[in-house]
Protein backbone atom coordinates (compact mmCIF):
# COMPACT_ATOMS: atom_id res chain seq x y z
CA UNK A 1 0.00 0.00 0.00
CA UNK A 2 2.62 2.45 0.87
CA UNK A 3 4.63 1.46 -2.47
CA UNK A 4 1.62 2.60 -4.44
CA UNK A 5 1.48 6.00 -2.99
CA UNK A 6 4.59 6.75 -2.77
CA UNK A 7 4.32 5.51 -6.56
CA UNK A 8 1.23 7.62 -7.03
CA UNK A 9 3.08 10.75 -5.39
CA UNK A 10 6.25 10.23 -7.38
CA UNK A 11 4.15 9.98 -10.69
CA UNK A 12 1.78 13.03 -9.57
CA UNK A 13 4.71 15.02 -8.61
CA UNK A 14 6.51 14.75 -12.00
CA UNK A 15 3.07 15.75 -14.01
CA UNK A 16 2.28 18.59 -11.76
CA UNK A 17 6.21 19.97 -12.83
CA UNK A 18 5.74 19.11 -16.21
CA UNK A 19 3.14 21.17 -16.61
CA UNK A 20 4.24 24.18 -14.59
CA UNK A 21 4.71 26.07 -18.49
CA UNK A 22 1.79 24.99 -19.39
CA UNK A 23 -0.22 26.35 -16.02
CA UNK A 24 2.36 29.63 -16.51
CA UNK A 25 0.44 30.36 -20.05
CA UNK A 26 -2.46 29.56 -18.80
CA UNK A 27 -1.95 32.89 -16.51
CA UNK A 28 -0.75 35.00 -18.94
CA UNK A 29 -2.98 36.61 -21.80
CA UNK A 30 -1.81 38.11 -25.07
CA UNK A 31 -2.52 41.32 -26.21
CA UNK A 32 -2.10 42.89 -29.42
CA UNK A 33 0.57 45.79 -29.61
CA UNK A 34 1.11 47.59 -32.52
CA UNK A 35 3.44 50.65 -32.67
CA UNK A 36 4.15 53.04 -35.51
CA UNK A 37 6.99 55.48 -36.08
CA UNK A 38 7.22 58.09 -38.71
CA UNK A 39 9.80 59.32 -40.27
CA UNK A 40 10.28 62.22 -42.33
CA UNK A 41 12.84 62.07 -45.43
CA UNK A 42 14.69 64.87 -47.32
CA UNK A 43 16.95 63.85 -49.10
CA UNK A 44 19.18 66.81 -49.68
CA UNK A 45 22.34 67.63 -51.72
CA UNK A 46 25.31 66.25 -49.95
CA UNK A 47 28.19 68.65 -49.40
CA UNK A 48 30.22 67.82 -51.94
CA UNK A 49 28.45 69.77 -54.89
CA UNK A 50 29.38 67.47 -57.80
CA UNK A 51 27.62 64.95 -56.34
CA UNK A 52 24.27 63.59 -58.16
CA UNK A 53 23.51 61.45 -55.54
CA UNK A 54 21.42 63.05 -52.59
CA UNK A 55 21.71 62.13 -48.59
CA UNK A 56 19.69 61.47 -45.91
CA UNK A 57 18.92 60.90 -42.53
CA UNK A 58 15.76 60.83 -40.18
CA UNK A 59 15.46 59.65 -36.65
CA UNK A 60 12.14 59.57 -34.25
CA UNK A 61 11.98 57.47 -30.92
CA UNK A 62 8.88 55.66 -29.39
CA UNK A 63 8.10 54.40 -26.10
CA UNK A 64 6.61 51.01 -25.81
CA UNK A 65 4.74 51.91 -22.94
CA UNK A 66 2.79 54.29 -24.91
CA UNK A 67 -0.09 51.89 -25.65
CA UNK A 68 -2.27 52.43 -23.53
CA UNK A 69 -2.90 48.94 -23.22
CA UNK A 70 0.52 48.06 -21.82
CA UNK A 71 1.17 51.34 -19.77
CA UNK A 72 -1.15 50.01 -16.90
CA UNK A 73 0.56 45.92 -17.17
CA UNK A 74 4.27 47.55 -17.25
CA UNK A 75 5.61 45.08 -14.49
CA UNK A 76 3.23 42.22 -15.55
CA UNK A 77 4.63 42.16 -19.35
CA UNK A 78 6.24 39.04 -19.61
CA UNK A 79 8.07 39.36 -22.98
CA UNK A 80 7.05 40.68 -26.98
CA UNK A 81 6.83 38.71 -29.76
CA UNK A 82 6.96 40.88 -33.10
CA UNK A 83 5.03 39.42 -36.13
CA UNK A 84 6.32 41.37 -38.61
CA UNK A 85 7.75 44.80 -39.23
CA UNK A 86 7.14 46.90 -42.50
CA UNK A 87 7.82 50.65 -43.59
CA UNK A 88 5.33 52.60 -45.94
CA UNK A 89 5.68 55.64 -48.40
CA UNK A 90 3.63 58.17 -48.38
CA UNK A 91 3.72 62.11 -49.39
CA UNK A 92 6.89 60.96 -52.23
CA UNK A 93 7.63 64.41 -54.24
CA UNK A 94 8.91 62.44 -56.79
CA UNK A 95 9.94 58.92 -57.81
CA UNK A 96 13.30 57.79 -56.27
CA UNK A 97 16.01 55.17 -56.26
CA UNK A 98 17.72 54.84 -52.21
CA UNK A 99 21.13 53.31 -53.67
CA UNK A 100 22.19 52.56 -49.86
CA UNK A 101 20.09 52.90 -47.09
CA UNK A 102 19.67 51.20 -43.43
CA UNK A 103 17.10 51.12 -41.26
CA UNK A 104 18.26 50.66 -37.60
CA UNK A 105 16.09 50.11 -34.47
CA UNK A 106 17.93 51.07 -31.13
CA UNK A 107 18.24 51.48 -27.15
CA UNK A 108 21.20 52.51 -25.77
CA UNK A 109 22.04 48.68 -24.86
CA UNK A 110 20.85 46.78 -27.89
CA UNK A 111 20.55 47.75 -31.55
CA UNK A 112 19.68 45.91 -35.00
CA UNK A 113 19.56 46.94 -38.69
CA UNK A 114 18.20 46.09 -42.26
CA UNK A 115 20.58 47.46 -45.22
CA UNK A 116 19.54 48.06 -48.64
CA UNK A 117 20.43 48.91 -52.37
CA UNK A 118 18.81 50.20 -55.39
CA UNK A 119 15.00 50.36 -53.53
CA UNK A 120 13.08 51.81 -56.06
CA UNK A 121 10.38 54.26 -54.19
CA UNK A 122 7.04 55.04 -55.61
CA UNK A 123 3.83 56.82 -53.35
CA UNK A 124 2.17 53.75 -51.62
CA UNK A 125 5.46 51.48 -51.81
CA UNK A 126 5.64 49.06 -48.83
CA UNK A 127 8.86 47.44 -47.66
CA UNK A 128 8.62 44.82 -45.34
CA UNK A 129 11.74 43.92 -43.11
CA UNK A 130 12.50 40.31 -43.18
CA UNK A 131 13.91 38.03 -40.21
CA UNK A 132 16.97 36.90 -41.99
CA UNK A 133 19.66 38.08 -39.67
CA UNK A 134 17.78 37.12 -36.50
CA UNK A 135 16.46 40.59 -36.79
CA UNK A 136 13.09 40.20 -34.91
CA UNK A 137 14.23 38.40 -31.86
CA UNK A 138 16.56 41.45 -31.08
CA UNK A 139 13.76 43.91 -31.81
CA UNK A 140 12.02 41.75 -29.17
CA UNK A 141 15.44 41.90 -26.69
CA UNK A 142 14.38 45.90 -27.07
CA UNK A 143 10.88 46.07 -26.38
CA UNK A 144 11.35 43.88 -23.44
CA UNK A 145 13.65 46.98 -22.13
CA UNK A 146 10.72 48.83 -21.72
CA UNK A 147 12.47 52.19 -22.67
CA UNK A 148 12.81 55.02 -25.41
CA UNK A 149 13.83 53.58 -28.68
CA UNK A 150 15.37 54.92 -31.71
CA UNK A 151 14.38 54.13 -35.27
CA UNK A 152 16.92 55.64 -37.55
CA UNK A 153 16.79 55.79 -41.72
CA UNK A 154 19.79 56.84 -43.56
CA UNK A 155 21.65 56.56 -46.57
CA UNK A 156 21.80 57.77 -50.32
CA UNK A 157 19.53 58.05 -53.43
CA UNK A 158 19.85 58.61 -57.31
CA UNK A 159 18.61 62.45 -56.75
CA UNK A 160 18.44 65.26 -54.54
CA UNK A 161 15.75 67.73 -53.47
CA UNK A 162 12.91 64.70 -52.81
CA UNK A 163 10.61 64.60 -49.37
CA UNK A 164 8.89 61.76 -48.43
CA UNK A 165 7.20 59.97 -45.48
CA UNK A 166 8.11 56.68 -44.50
CA UNK A 167 6.14 55.23 -41.43
CA UNK A 168 7.62 52.26 -39.80
CA UNK A 169 5.11 49.84 -38.66
CA UNK A 170 5.87 47.24 -35.58
CA UNK A 171 3.50 44.77 -35.16
CA UNK A 172 3.67 42.53 -32.01
CA UNK A 173 2.02 40.51 -29.14
CA UNK A 174 2.73 41.04 -25.70
CA UNK A 175 2.41 38.33 -23.36
CA UNK A 176 0.77 39.90 -19.84
CA UNK A 177 0.70 37.77 -16.65
CA UNK A 178 -2.76 38.08 -15.09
Amino acid sequence: MNKRILTLSVVSLILILSSCQKIKDLLAVKVDANFSVDLPINIQSPELKSSAMGTFSSTNTFNPLSNADLADYKSKIQGFSLTSLDGTVSDLSANVTLTNAVLKISTATNSTQWTFTNLSLTNGTTVTFDNANGQFAKINTILEEQTSITVEFSGTADKKDVTFKLTVLFVTVASVKI
